[in-house]
Protein backbone atom coordinates (compact mmCIF):
# COMPACT_ATOMS: atom_id res chain seq x y z
CA UNK A 1 0.00 0.00 0.00
CA UNK A 2 2.90 2.34 0.68
CA UNK A 3 4.15 1.73 -2.85
CA UNK A 4 0.68 2.44 -4.26
CA UNK A 5 0.38 5.69 -2.28
CA UNK A 6 3.70 6.84 -3.66
CA UNK A 7 2.63 5.98 -7.23
CA UNK A 8 -0.66 7.71 -7.89
CA UNK A 9 -0.89 6.46 -11.50
CA UNK A 10 -0.48 2.79 -10.53
CA UNK A 11 -2.98 3.11 -7.65
CA UNK A 12 -5.65 4.68 -9.88
CA UNK A 13 -4.94 2.14 -12.65
CA UNK A 14 -5.68 -0.74 -10.27
CA UNK A 15 -8.79 1.08 -9.03
CA UNK A 16 -10.09 1.57 -12.57
CA UNK A 17 -9.34 -2.06 -13.49
CA UNK A 18 -11.35 -3.29 -10.50
CA UNK A 19 -14.16 -0.78 -10.01
CA UNK A 20 -16.52 -3.47 -8.64
CA UNK A 21 -14.10 -4.29 -5.79
CA UNK A 22 -14.09 -7.94 -6.83
CA UNK A 23 -11.04 -9.99 -7.80
CA UNK A 24 -11.44 -8.81 -11.40
CA UNK A 25 -14.07 -6.64 -12.95
CA UNK A 26 -15.97 -7.99 -16.00
CA UNK A 27 -14.30 -5.56 -18.42
CA UNK A 28 -10.82 -6.36 -17.10
CA UNK A 29 -11.55 -10.09 -17.32
CA UNK A 30 -12.70 -9.77 -20.92
CA UNK A 31 -9.50 -7.90 -21.83
CA UNK A 32 -7.33 -10.52 -20.11
CA UNK A 33 -9.13 -13.41 -21.82
CA UNK A 34 -8.82 -11.72 -25.21
CA UNK A 35 -5.05 -11.28 -24.87
CA UNK A 36 -4.59 -14.77 -23.42
CA UNK A 37 -6.56 -16.45 -26.21
CA UNK A 38 -4.57 -14.57 -28.85
CA UNK A 39 -1.25 -15.63 -27.33
CA UNK A 40 -2.48 -19.19 -26.84
CA UNK A 41 -3.63 -19.63 -30.45
CA UNK A 42 -0.39 -18.24 -31.86
CA UNK A 43 1.81 -20.44 -29.65
CA UNK A 44 -0.24 -23.60 -30.28
CA UNK A 45 -0.33 -23.19 -34.06
CA UNK A 46 3.35 -22.29 -34.39
CA UNK A 47 4.36 -25.13 -32.05
CA UNK A 48 2.36 -27.64 -34.09
CA UNK A 49 3.80 -26.28 -37.36
CA UNK A 50 7.32 -26.49 -35.93
CA UNK A 51 6.69 -30.03 -34.71
CA UNK A 52 5.28 -31.02 -38.08
CA UNK A 53 8.35 -29.67 -39.88
CA UNK A 54 10.67 -31.49 -37.48
CA UNK A 55 8.70 -34.73 -37.80
CA UNK A 56 8.71 -34.56 -41.60
CA UNK A 57 12.43 -33.82 -41.68
CA UNK A 58 13.14 -36.85 -39.49
CA UNK A 59 11.10 -39.04 -41.82
CA UNK A 60 12.79 -37.65 -44.91
CA UNK A 61 16.25 -38.18 -43.40
CA UNK A 62 15.44 -41.79 -42.55
CA UNK A 63 15.81 -42.53 -46.28
CA UNK A 64 17.77 -39.57 -47.58
CA UNK A 65 21.55 -39.23 -47.19
CA UNK A 66 22.75 -35.89 -45.87
CA UNK A 67 25.27 -35.55 -48.72
CA UNK A 68 25.65 -37.31 -52.08
CA UNK A 69 29.04 -37.29 -53.81
CA UNK A 70 28.93 -38.10 -57.52
CA UNK A 71 30.64 -37.34 -60.83
CA UNK A 72 29.54 -35.87 -64.16
CA UNK A 73 31.21 -35.69 -67.55
CA UNK A 74 30.27 -32.03 -67.92
CA UNK A 75 26.81 -32.86 -69.30
CA UNK A 76 25.30 -35.76 -67.35
CA UNK A 77 25.92 -37.80 -64.23
CA UNK A 78 28.21 -40.81 -64.67
CA UNK A 79 28.93 -43.90 -62.60
CA UNK A 80 31.89 -44.20 -60.27
CA UNK A 81 34.22 -46.90 -61.59
CA UNK A 82 36.97 -48.61 -59.62
CA UNK A 83 39.45 -47.83 -62.41
CA UNK A 84 38.81 -44.10 -62.28
CA UNK A 85 38.10 -43.79 -58.55
CA UNK A 86 38.72 -46.29 -55.77
CA UNK A 87 35.39 -45.51 -54.15
CA UNK A 88 35.78 -48.19 -51.46
CA UNK A 89 38.89 -46.46 -50.14
CA UNK A 90 37.17 -43.09 -50.45
CA UNK A 91 34.26 -44.40 -48.34
CA UNK A 92 36.69 -45.39 -45.57
CA UNK A 93 38.32 -41.95 -45.68
CA UNK A 94 34.95 -40.20 -45.48
CA UNK A 95 33.89 -42.30 -42.49
CA UNK A 96 36.99 -41.15 -40.62
CA UNK A 97 35.96 -37.47 -40.84
CA UNK A 98 34.61 -35.84 -37.66
CA UNK A 99 30.84 -35.35 -37.59
CA UNK A 100 30.39 -38.12 -40.21
CA UNK A 101 28.24 -40.97 -38.91
CA UNK A 102 28.45 -43.23 -41.95
CA UNK A 103 29.37 -43.39 -45.63
CA UNK A 104 28.18 -45.99 -48.13
CA UNK A 105 27.79 -46.45 -51.91
CA UNK A 106 24.66 -45.25 -53.66
CA UNK A 107 22.91 -47.50 -56.16
CA UNK A 108 19.24 -47.16 -57.00
CA UNK A 109 16.84 -47.40 -59.90
CA UNK A 110 13.39 -48.38 -61.09
CA UNK A 111 12.00 -51.76 -62.04
CA UNK A 112 8.77 -53.63 -62.70
CA UNK A 113 7.84 -55.85 -59.74
CA UNK A 114 5.57 -58.76 -60.51
CA UNK A 115 3.79 -61.52 -58.63
CA UNK A 116 0.67 -63.59 -59.16
CA UNK A 117 -1.38 -60.67 -57.81
CA UNK A 118 -0.21 -58.17 -60.43
CA UNK A 119 2.57 -55.91 -61.62
CA UNK A 120 3.66 -52.47 -60.39
CA UNK A 121 6.53 -50.03 -60.87
CA UNK A 122 8.87 -49.88 -57.86
CA UNK A 123 11.91 -47.92 -56.72
CA UNK A 124 14.78 -50.06 -55.47
CA UNK A 125 17.88 -49.17 -53.50
CA UNK A 126 21.05 -51.05 -52.51
CA UNK A 127 22.32 -51.78 -49.00
CA UNK A 128 25.72 -52.92 -47.84
CA UNK A 129 24.90 -56.04 -45.77
CA UNK A 130 27.22 -55.32 -42.82
CA UNK A 131 27.04 -51.52 -42.75
CA UNK A 132 25.24 -51.08 -39.42
CA UNK A 133 25.33 -47.28 -39.69
CA UNK A 134 23.41 -47.45 -42.98
CA UNK A 135 20.85 -49.86 -41.51
CA UNK A 136 20.33 -47.96 -38.23
CA UNK A 137 17.67 -45.48 -39.51
CA UNK A 138 15.74 -48.34 -41.18
CA UNK A 139 15.67 -50.89 -38.35
CA UNK A 140 12.94 -49.11 -36.30
CA UNK A 141 10.61 -49.40 -39.32
CA UNK A 142 11.12 -53.15 -39.76
CA UNK A 143 7.84 -55.00 -39.00
CA UNK A 144 8.59 -58.55 -40.13
CA UNK A 145 11.72 -60.53 -40.93
CA UNK A 146 15.18 -59.01 -41.00
CA UNK A 147 17.55 -56.72 -42.88
CA UNK A 148 20.29 -59.35 -42.59
CA UNK A 149 21.38 -60.27 -46.14
CA UNK A 150 24.21 -62.52 -44.95
CA UNK A 151 27.23 -62.02 -47.20
CA UNK A 152 25.07 -60.19 -49.74
CA UNK A 153 25.36 -62.69 -52.59
CA UNK A 154 21.97 -64.38 -52.23
CA UNK A 155 18.90 -63.28 -54.22
CA UNK A 156 17.14 -61.63 -51.27
CA UNK A 157 15.27 -58.40 -50.65
CA UNK A 158 13.29 -56.38 -48.11
CA UNK A 159 10.10 -54.75 -49.36
CA UNK A 160 7.77 -52.08 -48.00
CA UNK A 161 4.41 -52.94 -46.46
CA UNK A 162 2.68 -51.07 -49.30
CA UNK A 163 4.47 -53.18 -51.93
CA UNK A 164 3.72 -56.40 -50.03
CA UNK A 165 0.02 -55.50 -49.89
CA UNK A 166 -0.14 -54.50 -53.57
CA UNK A 167 1.51 -57.72 -54.77
CA UNK A 168 0.12 -60.06 -52.11
CA UNK A 169 3.58 -61.03 -50.83
CA UNK A 170 4.72 -62.28 -47.44
CA UNK A 171 7.99 -63.51 -45.95
CA UNK A 172 9.60 -66.24 -48.06
CA UNK A 173 7.71 -65.40 -51.26
CA UNK A 174 9.45 -64.74 -54.59
CA UNK A 175 9.44 -61.26 -56.14
CA UNK A 176 10.00 -61.17 -59.91
CA UNK A 177 11.89 -57.97 -60.72
CA UNK A 178 12.43 -56.69 -64.27
CA UNK A 179 14.75 -53.67 -64.45
CA UNK A 180 13.57 -50.77 -66.55
CA UNK A 181 17.08 -50.38 -68.00
CA UNK A 182 18.02 -47.48 -70.18
CA UNK A 183 14.84 -46.24 -71.84
CA UNK A 184 16.86 -44.08 -74.21
CA UNK A 185 18.95 -47.03 -75.38
CA UNK A 186 15.91 -49.23 -75.89
CA UNK A 187 14.15 -46.46 -77.82
CA UNK A 188 17.27 -45.87 -79.94
CA UNK A 189 17.54 -49.58 -80.80
CA UNK A 190 13.86 -49.75 -81.69
CA UNK A 191 14.19 -46.69 -83.93
CA UNK A 192 17.33 -48.14 -85.53
CA UNK A 193 15.77 -51.43 -86.61
CA UNK A 194 13.02 -49.56 -88.44
CA UNK A 195 15.59 -48.42 -91.03
CA UNK A 196 17.78 -50.37 -93.48
CA UNK A 197 21.50 -50.91 -92.90
CA UNK A 198 23.24 -47.54 -93.07
CA UNK A 199 26.32 -48.81 -94.93
CA UNK A 200 24.51 -50.89 -97.53
CA UNK A 201 22.02 -48.12 -98.29
CA UNK A 202 24.89 -45.71 -99.12
CA UNK A 203 25.86 -46.64 -102.68
CA UNK A 204 28.79 -44.22 -102.80
CA UNK A 205 30.31 -45.81 -99.72
CA UNK A 206 29.86 -49.38 -100.97
CA UNK A 207 31.35 -48.43 -104.33
CA UNK A 208 34.35 -46.71 -102.72
CA UNK A 209 35.36 -49.54 -100.38
CA UNK A 210 34.80 -52.23 -103.03
CA UNK A 211 36.95 -50.64 -105.77
CA UNK A 212 39.52 -48.77 -103.71
CA UNK A 213 42.35 -51.07 -104.94
CA UNK A 214 41.41 -50.79 -108.63
CA UNK A 215 43.95 -48.02 -109.32
CA UNK A 216 46.95 -48.48 -107.07
CA UNK A 217 50.66 -47.80 -107.43
CA UNK A 218 53.24 -50.36 -106.26
CA UNK A 219 55.54 -48.93 -103.58
CA UNK A 220 57.93 -50.47 -101.06
CA UNK A 221 56.50 -53.97 -101.44
CA UNK A 222 52.93 -52.76 -101.08
CA UNK A 223 50.23 -50.80 -102.89
CA UNK A 224 49.76 -47.04 -102.65
CA UNK A 225 46.15 -45.83 -102.86
CA UNK A 226 45.39 -42.33 -104.15
CA UNK A 227 44.93 -39.82 -101.35
CA UNK A 228 41.55 -38.60 -102.55
CA UNK A 229 40.07 -42.11 -102.36
CA UNK A 230 41.11 -42.56 -98.74
CA UNK A 231 39.84 -39.10 -97.79
CA UNK A 232 36.53 -39.88 -99.47
CA UNK A 233 36.12 -43.06 -97.40
CA UNK A 234 37.07 -41.21 -94.21
CA UNK A 235 34.57 -38.47 -94.98
CA UNK A 236 31.76 -40.94 -95.68
CA UNK A 237 32.37 -42.90 -92.47
CA UNK A 238 32.36 -39.68 -90.43
CA UNK A 239 29.00 -38.73 -91.93
CA UNK A 240 27.31 -41.92 -90.73
CA UNK A 241 24.98 -41.44 -87.70
CA UNK A 242 26.37 -43.79 -85.06
CA UNK A 243 23.00 -44.13 -83.27
CA UNK A 244 21.43 -45.59 -86.43
CA UNK A 245 24.13 -48.17 -87.16
CA UNK A 246 24.08 -51.82 -86.12
CA UNK A 247 26.90 -53.11 -83.97
CA UNK A 248 28.47 -55.10 -86.84
CA UNK A 249 28.43 -52.02 -89.05
CA UNK A 250 30.16 -49.93 -86.39
CA UNK A 251 32.88 -52.53 -85.87
CA UNK A 252 33.49 -52.90 -89.63
CA UNK A 253 33.56 -49.13 -90.21
CA UNK A 254 35.99 -48.68 -87.31
CA UNK A 255 38.35 -51.18 -89.00
CA UNK A 256 38.14 -49.39 -92.36
CA UNK A 257 38.51 -45.99 -90.72
CA UNK A 258 41.67 -47.05 -88.86
CA UNK A 259 43.22 -48.45 -92.05
CA UNK A 260 42.30 -45.36 -94.09
CA UNK A 261 43.65 -42.90 -91.51
CA UNK A 262 46.90 -44.82 -91.00
CA UNK A 263 47.59 -44.83 -94.79
CA UNK A 264 46.31 -41.34 -95.65
CA UNK A 265 49.81 -39.88 -95.50
CA UNK A 266 51.14 -41.82 -98.47
CA UNK A 267 51.83 -45.07 -96.59
CA UNK A 268 51.38 -48.14 -98.84
CA UNK A 269 49.10 -51.03 -97.91
CA UNK A 270 50.81 -54.33 -97.16
CA UNK A 271 49.36 -57.61 -98.42
CA UNK A 272 47.89 -58.37 -94.98
CA UNK A 273 46.32 -54.92 -94.69
CA UNK A 274 44.85 -55.21 -98.18
CA UNK A 275 43.36 -58.59 -97.29
CA UNK A 276 41.91 -57.14 -94.08
CA UNK A 277 40.30 -54.28 -96.01
CA UNK A 278 38.80 -56.61 -98.63
CA UNK A 279 37.48 -59.03 -96.00
CA UNK A 280 35.85 -56.15 -94.13
CA UNK A 281 34.30 -54.77 -97.33
CA UNK A 282 32.94 -58.23 -98.15
CA UNK A 283 31.61 -58.57 -94.61
CA UNK A 284 29.71 -55.26 -94.91
CA UNK A 285 28.25 -56.28 -98.28
CA UNK A 286 27.08 -59.63 -96.90
CA UNK A 287 25.43 -58.28 -93.73
CA UNK A 288 21.87 -59.57 -93.34
CA UNK A 289 19.44 -57.00 -91.95
CA UNK A 290 17.20 -59.56 -90.23
CA UNK A 291 20.14 -61.13 -88.42
CA UNK A 292 21.52 -57.77 -87.36
CA UNK A 293 18.10 -56.68 -86.11
CA UNK A 294 17.86 -59.94 -84.19
CA UNK A 295 21.19 -59.19 -82.50
CA UNK A 296 19.93 -55.72 -81.57
CA UNK A 297 16.74 -57.11 -80.06
CA UNK A 298 18.77 -59.70 -78.16
CA UNK A 299 20.86 -56.89 -76.64
CA UNK A 300 17.63 -55.39 -75.29
CA UNK A 301 16.77 -58.71 -73.65
CA UNK A 302 20.21 -58.80 -72.05
CA UNK A 303 19.82 -55.20 -70.93
CA UNK A 304 16.60 -55.91 -69.00
CA UNK A 305 17.46 -59.33 -67.58
CA UNK A 306 14.86 -60.13 -64.88
CA UNK A 307 15.77 -61.49 -61.43
CA UNK A 308 13.83 -63.41 -58.79
CA UNK A 309 14.33 -62.21 -55.21
CA UNK A 310 13.17 -63.93 -52.02
CA UNK A 311 11.45 -61.62 -49.51
CA UNK A 312 13.28 -61.81 -46.16
CA UNK A 313 11.83 -58.68 -44.54
CA UNK A 314 8.93 -56.22 -44.66
CA UNK A 315 9.21 -52.67 -43.34
CA UNK A 316 6.61 -50.00 -42.71
CA UNK A 317 7.40 -46.73 -44.47
CA UNK A 318 5.86 -43.59 -42.92
CA UNK A 319 2.55 -42.49 -44.38
CA UNK A 320 2.89 -39.89 -47.17
CA UNK A 321 6.70 -40.24 -47.00
CA UNK A 322 7.39 -43.40 -48.95
CA UNK A 323 10.95 -44.58 -49.26
CA UNK A 324 12.29 -47.20 -51.68
CA UNK A 325 9.86 -50.05 -52.31
CA UNK A 326 12.62 -52.66 -52.43
CA UNK A 327 15.98 -52.93 -50.64
CA UNK A 328 18.51 -55.47 -51.91
CA UNK A 329 22.21 -56.26 -51.39
CA UNK A 330 24.69 -54.08 -53.27
CA UNK A 331 26.06 -56.97 -55.36
CA UNK A 332 22.57 -57.95 -56.55
CA UNK A 333 21.67 -54.33 -57.32
CA UNK A 334 24.81 -54.00 -59.45
CA UNK A 335 23.61 -56.93 -61.55
CA UNK A 336 20.11 -55.44 -61.84
CA UNK A 337 21.33 -52.07 -63.15
CA UNK A 338 23.89 -53.68 -65.47
CA UNK A 339 27.03 -52.94 -63.44
CA UNK A 340 28.48 -56.38 -64.09
CA UNK A 341 31.04 -57.85 -66.47
CA UNK A 342 33.02 -54.88 -67.82
CA UNK A 343 31.29 -52.49 -65.37
CA UNK A 344 31.77 -54.72 -62.33
CA UNK A 345 32.08 -52.78 -59.11
CA UNK A 346 30.54 -49.54 -60.40
CA UNK A 347 28.22 -47.47 -58.21
CA UNK A 348 26.22 -44.30 -58.83
CA UNK A 349 27.77 -42.23 -56.05
CA UNK A 350 28.67 -42.13 -52.38
CA UNK A 351 26.19 -41.24 -49.62
CA UNK A 352 27.28 -39.55 -46.40
CA UNK A 353 25.26 -39.24 -43.20
CA UNK A 354 26.31 -36.79 -40.47
CA UNK A 355 26.03 -36.93 -36.70
CA UNK A 356 23.81 -33.83 -36.92
CA UNK A 357 22.29 -33.00 -40.30
CA UNK A 358 21.43 -29.47 -39.17
CA UNK A 359 24.99 -28.63 -38.07
CA UNK A 360 27.31 -29.80 -40.87
CA UNK A 361 30.12 -27.42 -39.94
CA UNK A 362 32.95 -27.46 -42.49
CA UNK A 363 32.45 -31.11 -43.46
CA UNK A 364 31.80 -30.19 -47.11
CA UNK A 365 35.22 -28.55 -47.40
CA UNK A 366 36.83 -31.57 -45.73
CA UNK A 367 35.13 -33.91 -48.20
CA UNK A 368 36.34 -31.83 -51.13
CA UNK A 369 39.92 -32.30 -49.99
CA UNK A 370 39.56 -36.09 -50.12
CA UNK A 371 38.13 -36.29 -53.65
CA UNK A 372 40.64 -37.48 -56.29
CA UNK A 373 41.28 -35.35 -59.36
CA UNK A 374 39.69 -37.04 -62.40
CA UNK A 375 39.49 -33.99 -64.66
CA UNK A 376 42.10 -35.30 -67.10
CA UNK A 377 40.75 -36.08 -70.57
CA UNK A 378 40.45 -39.77 -71.50
CA UNK A 379 39.16 -41.67 -74.52
CA UNK A 380 36.03 -42.59 -72.58
CA UNK A 381 35.56 -39.08 -71.09
CA UNK A 382 37.01 -36.40 -73.39
CA UNK A 383 35.98 -33.65 -70.94
CA UNK A 384 37.14 -35.57 -67.88
CA UNK A 385 35.11 -36.40 -64.77
CA UNK A 386 34.04 -33.65 -62.38
CA UNK A 387 32.92 -34.14 -58.78
CA UNK A 388 29.84 -32.47 -57.34
CA UNK A 389 28.44 -32.60 -53.80
CA UNK A 390 24.69 -32.37 -53.27
CA UNK A 391 23.45 -31.68 -49.69
CA UNK A 392 20.01 -32.81 -48.57
CA UNK A 393 18.97 -29.20 -48.00
CA UNK A 394 19.44 -28.57 -51.74
CA UNK A 395 17.57 -31.72 -52.70
CA UNK A 396 14.58 -30.65 -50.60
CA UNK A 397 15.08 -26.90 -51.07
CA UNK A 398 11.60 -26.28 -52.47
CA UNK A 399 10.01 -28.32 -49.69
CA UNK A 400 11.90 -26.28 -47.08
CA UNK A 401 10.79 -23.03 -48.70
CA UNK A 402 7.18 -24.25 -48.74
CA UNK A 403 7.21 -25.10 -45.02
CA UNK A 404 8.97 -21.81 -44.15
CA UNK A 405 6.47 -19.78 -46.20
CA UNK A 406 3.57 -21.59 -44.55
CA UNK A 407 4.92 -20.72 -41.10
CA UNK A 408 5.44 -17.08 -42.09
CA UNK A 409 1.94 -16.78 -43.55
CA UNK A 410 0.41 -18.58 -40.58
CA UNK A 411 2.24 -16.25 -38.20
CA UNK A 412 1.12 -13.22 -40.19
CA UNK A 413 -2.52 -14.29 -40.33
CA UNK A 414 -2.71 -15.30 -36.69
CA UNK A 415 -0.99 -12.10 -35.55
CA UNK A 416 -4.19 -10.38 -36.63
CA UNK A 417 -5.79 -12.01 -33.59
CA UNK A 418 -3.52 -10.09 -31.25
CA UNK A 419 -4.05 -6.96 -33.31
CA UNK A 420 -7.83 -7.30 -33.03
CA UNK A 421 -7.49 -7.87 -29.30
CA UNK A 422 -5.37 -4.73 -29.08
CA UNK A 423 -8.02 -2.67 -30.89
CA UNK A 424 -10.65 -4.03 -28.55
CA UNK A 425 -8.52 -3.00 -25.57
CA UNK A 426 -8.02 0.42 -27.15
CA UNK A 427 -11.80 0.75 -27.52
CA UNK A 428 -12.24 -0.27 -23.87
CA UNK A 429 -9.67 2.33 -22.81
CA UNK A 430 -11.45 5.00 -24.82
CA UNK A 431 -14.72 4.05 -23.15
CA UNK A 432 -13.13 4.11 -19.72
CA UNK A 433 -11.51 7.48 -20.44
CA UNK A 434 -14.85 8.97 -21.43
CA UNK A 435 -16.50 7.54 -18.31
CA UNK A 436 -13.68 8.95 -16.14
CA UNK A 437 -13.54 12.23 -18.01
CA UNK A 438 -14.75 14.36 -15.08
CA UNK A 439 -12.53 12.51 -12.58
CA UNK A 440 -9.50 13.06 -14.78
CA UNK A 441 -10.45 16.74 -15.07
CA UNK A 442 -10.51 16.99 -11.26
CA UNK A 443 -7.04 15.41 -11.10
CA UNK A 444 -5.81 17.91 -13.66
CA UNK A 445 -7.34 20.78 -11.68
CA UNK A 446 -5.57 19.51 -8.56
CA UNK A 447 -2.24 19.64 -10.39
CA UNK A 448 -1.83 16.19 -12.00
CA UNK A 449 0.53 16.46 -14.95
CA UNK A 450 -0.22 14.91 -18.39
CA UNK A 451 2.46 12.31 -17.64
CA UNK A 452 0.59 11.22 -14.50
CA UNK A 453 -2.66 10.97 -16.47
CA UNK A 454 -1.00 8.94 -19.23
CA UNK A 455 0.58 6.74 -16.58
CA UNK A 456 -2.86 5.65 -15.33
CA UNK A 457 -3.82 4.13 -18.69
CA UNK A 458 -0.31 2.96 -19.49
CA UNK A 459 -0.24 0.99 -16.23
CA UNK A 460 -3.58 -0.56 -17.13
CA UNK A 461 -2.10 -1.72 -20.46
CA UNK A 462 1.04 -3.07 -18.76
CA UNK A 463 -1.00 -5.03 -16.20
CA UNK A 464 -3.45 -6.44 -18.76
CA UNK A 465 -0.68 -7.19 -21.27
CA UNK A 466 1.59 -8.90 -18.74
CA UNK A 467 -1.11 -10.99 -17.06
CA UNK A 468 -2.72 -11.83 -20.43
CA UNK A 469 0.62 -12.98 -21.89
CA UNK A 470 1.39 -15.17 -18.85
CA UNK A 471 -2.12 -16.64 -18.91
CA UNK A 472 -1.78 -17.24 -22.68
CA UNK A 473 1.44 -19.23 -22.19
CA UNK A 474 -0.19 -21.33 -19.46
CA UNK A 475 -3.24 -22.04 -21.64
CA UNK A 476 -1.00 -22.91 -24.61
CA UNK A 477 0.98 -25.42 -22.51
CA UNK A 478 -2.28 -27.00 -21.32
CA UNK A 479 -3.65 -27.25 -24.86
CA UNK A 480 -0.41 -28.77 -26.18
CA UNK A 481 -0.24 -31.24 -23.28
CA UNK A 482 -3.84 -32.40 -23.81
CA UNK A 483 -3.81 -32.00 -27.61
CA UNK A 484 -4.64 -35.65 -28.31
CA UNK A 485 -7.63 -35.61 -25.97
CA UNK A 486 -8.84 -32.34 -27.50
CA UNK A 487 -8.44 -33.78 -31.00
CA UNK A 488 -10.38 -36.91 -30.05
CA UNK A 489 -13.18 -34.83 -28.56
CA UNK A 490 -13.43 -32.63 -31.67
CA UNK A 491 -13.22 -35.64 -33.98
CA UNK A 492 -16.14 -37.25 -32.15
CA UNK A 493 -18.35 -34.38 -33.30
CA UNK A 494 -16.90 -34.32 -36.84
CA UNK A 495 -14.47 -31.40 -36.38
CA UNK A 496 -11.04 -33.06 -36.52
CA UNK A 497 -8.51 -30.17 -36.93
CA UNK A 498 -5.59 -32.50 -37.77
CA UNK A 499 -6.86 -35.57 -39.65
CA UNK A 500 -4.50 -38.56 -39.67
CA UNK A 501 -5.24 -39.22 -43.35
CA UNK A 502 -3.85 -35.86 -44.42
CA UNK A 503 -0.47 -36.11 -42.70
CA UNK A 504 -0.02 -39.74 -41.74
CA UNK A 505 1.16 -38.74 -38.24
CA UNK A 506 -0.38 -37.73 -34.93
CA UNK A 507 -0.34 -34.09 -33.84
CA UNK A 508 3.32 -33.14 -33.31
CA UNK A 509 4.47 -30.27 -31.10
CA UNK A 510 7.71 -28.36 -30.61
CA UNK A 511 8.22 -26.74 -27.21
CA UNK A 512 10.43 -23.81 -28.15
CA UNK A 513 10.88 -21.25 -25.32
CA UNK A 514 11.97 -18.66 -27.88
CA UNK A 515 8.64 -18.94 -29.72
CA UNK A 516 6.72 -18.77 -26.45
CA UNK A 517 8.59 -15.69 -25.24
CA UNK A 518 8.42 -13.94 -28.62
CA UNK A 519 4.65 -14.27 -28.99
CA UNK A 520 4.03 -13.24 -25.37
CA UNK A 521 6.28 -10.19 -25.73
CA UNK A 522 4.60 -9.15 -29.01
CA UNK A 523 1.18 -9.36 -27.37
CA UNK A 524 2.41 -7.37 -24.37
CA UNK A 525 3.83 -4.59 -26.56
CA UNK A 526 0.68 -4.36 -28.70
CA UNK A 527 -1.54 -4.04 -25.61
CA UNK A 528 0.68 -1.33 -24.08
CA UNK A 529 0.64 0.65 -27.34
CA UNK A 530 -3.14 0.25 -27.51
CA UNK A 531 -3.38 1.76 -24.01
CA UNK A 532 -1.07 4.71 -24.64
CA UNK A 533 -3.09 6.09 -27.57
CA UNK A 534 -6.25 6.92 -25.60
CA UNK A 535 -4.11 7.97 -22.63
CA UNK A 536 -2.35 10.55 -24.76
CA UNK A 537 -5.64 12.02 -25.98
CA UNK A 538 -7.20 12.15 -22.51
CA UNK A 539 -4.14 13.76 -20.95
CA UNK A 540 -4.44 16.68 -23.39
CA UNK A 541 -8.09 17.54 -22.61
CA UNK A 542 -9.17 20.92 -21.22
CA UNK A 543 -10.22 20.30 -17.56
CA UNK A 544 -12.58 23.29 -17.55
CA UNK A 545 -14.52 22.00 -20.54
CA UNK A 546 -14.50 18.46 -19.16
CA UNK A 547 -15.98 19.64 -15.81
CA UNK A 548 -18.75 21.65 -17.56
CA UNK A 549 -19.67 18.74 -19.89
CA UNK A 550 -22.37 16.25 -18.95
Amino acid sequence: MKILRRNLSLMLALRYLNPLRTLFSIITLICLVGVALGVMVLIVVLSVMGGLQKEMEERVLAFTPHYVLAQSDGMKRIALSQERCDWEQLVEQLQALPNVASAYPQLEGQAFAQSEAGRIMVQFSALQPHNNAQLAPLLPMLKEGTFDFGEGFDQECVISRKTATSLGLSLGDELHLTPVGSIDEVAAIYAMIQNPLVTQSNNAFMESISHIFDETTPANGGELIPQEKLENVISLIRSFPADKMRKSEIEACNTLYSLAVSHAGGVPFSAEEKQSWQNTATEIASLDRDKEDGKAVKSINEMVMPVDLRVVGIYQAPENMDGPNVYMPLSIAQEVVGYSNENAGNVMGICVRLQNAHEPGNVEAEMNQLLPDNTASTEELPLGAHWFISPWTKTFEQWHKLIANERIMMNFVLSAINLIASFCIMAVMFTMSIQRKREIAVLQALGATPGKIMGIFAWQGVIIGFLGAILGIILALLVLYYRFEIQAALASIGMDPFPMEAHGITIPAEYDPVVFGKQAFMAFVMVVIASIVPAFLVSRQDPAKALRSN
